[in-house]
């Protein structure tokens, strides 16, 4: 054998060789997953060009809980949120829903004990009302807190007044109910219970129940209308249209058939919450910019200025993880590093868990306030409330859990 074909031979074993690991890195070895940075993106990265906001960060460094051994982290638990491991204390042992504030406190469903609570400024639990309520499957409560529409299983709609003990019974064919400022009127969906989409409507019930008003044709567009009342009482619910795949225009529909004007958002999936008094809007939406990750924005909420000067908060998460504390602080629990996508598949964010931020809606500023730790090590949080100096959420198994902020 020549050497010249040895060196051939052994050419072709080093080719060989070399396509055996290229296909081991391109099909079989784990990517390498950039971490998020500490200073305000929960995980998700910085967000190329996806605001126009100038917004600061203060990051306050924090550990890593989820996989280290109590012992470690015992003695750096801090019993108030200060940035770091912060103290979570269980309020419930069971099941909770409906959780809403109003000016008395809070007031939830303990699915277990088929009572309504409440919590009041000392932090106390009281039952609301001694009556078992079995059952009940959605609360939309009464800015007074004073009553609720209460939604069964089996389709059936009530109204209690928890004041006077009297209920009023709603027809069926209404479903995602909010209560008017004054808290005598229902904006709510009427789906026809034949299927039939032109008889679908956006109505105005009254607190008896006799009175329905039309509103707004419903038509097939029940998943993209958002039915709640503006804090000024002229929008009773939002609509979103496609422009294209990167952009959403929005609709106020006014009470009495008001054209307000539209605006338009630049990215998918919008969802909002308008702020106690309806000064701002905080809206989520994901695009390509964001690598489909939703993102909260804050905009004008007056009626007439609805949608103008918007501004990219930086945030990867959704305004139901958020709550206003007056007009111009939001607390947010902000997933730890959502992959990919996550916008367009929400229920992913329900295995992450969260990092409670603190955001100033007038300076922009960002801060970092507690990783919260307690018998479930990290939590996913819901439903955040600010009562004082208490910051009460529900985790990921609906039990209530609350956290000092002072």
């Amino acid at each position: 054998m020549n050497s010249k074909r040895i060196l051939l031979i052994v050419a072709f074993i080093v080719f060989v060789i070399a396509m055996v690991f290229a296909l081991y890195f391109v099909f079989f070895k784990n990517p390498i997953t950039p971490s998020g940075g500490e200073g305000g993106e929960g995980g998700g990265g910085t967000l190329p060009g996806i605001g126009i906001g100038n917004v600061s960060i203060i990051s306050t460094s924090t550990t890593a809980v989820d996989n280290l051994p109590w012992e470690q982290i015992r003695d750096k638990i801090s019993p108030v949120a200060n940035g770091g491991l912060t103290a979570v204390s269980k309020v419930t042992d069971g099941n909770i829903k409906g959780l809403s504030s109003s000016p008395s406190g809070l007031q939830f469903y303990d699915a277990d004990k088929k009572q309504f609570y409440k919590i009041g400024a000392n932090g106390e639990l009281e039952v609301l009302d001694e009556k078992k309520f079995h059952n009940v499957e959605k609360i939309s409560w009464s800015g007074r807190g004073d009553k609720a529409v209460l939604e069964y299983p089996d389709g059936s709609n009530i109204i209690y007044n928890f004041t006077t003990g009297k209920q009023v019974s709603l027809p069926q064919e209404l479903e995602d109910f909010s209560f008017d400022r004054s808290g005598t009127a229902l904006a709510a969906e009427w789906i026809d219970a034949s299927g039939n989409d032109d008889n679908n409507w956006v109505v105005l019930v009254s607190e008896d129940g006799v009175n329905i008003d039309l509103i707004e044709p419903l038509g097939d567009e029940a998943a993209d209308t958002a039915v709640g009342f503006s804090p000024d009482n002229q929008v009773a619910a939002l609509y979103r249209e496609y422009i294209d795949v990167q952009r959403q225009e929005v609709y106020p529909i006014g009470v009495h058939g008001e054209n307000f004007n539209a605006f338009v958002v630049n990215g998918a999936g919008f969802t909002s919450d308008w702020s106690p008094k309806g000064d701002s809007l905080v809206y989520s939406v994901y695009n390509k910019e964001s690598d489909y990750l939703p993102t909260l924005w804050v905009t004008q909420g007056n009626t007439n200025s609805l949608g103008s000067l918007k501004v990219s908060l930086n945030l990867n998460t959704w305004p139901d993880k958020c709550t206003f504390s007056g007009e111009d602080t939001l607390y947010c629990a902000v997933p730890k590093g959502l992959p990919r996508g996550a916008g367009l598949y929400p229920e992913i964010a329900d295995d992450y868990t969260d990092t409670f931020y603190k955001v100033n809606l007038n300076s922009g500023i960002q801060t970092i306030i507690a990783d919260p730790i307690g018998e479930s090590l990290g939590y996913n949080a819901s439903n955040l409330f600010v009562v004082g100096n208490v910051l009460y959420f529900t985790d990921q198994n609906g039990v209530l859990q609350k956290i000092n902020l002072q």
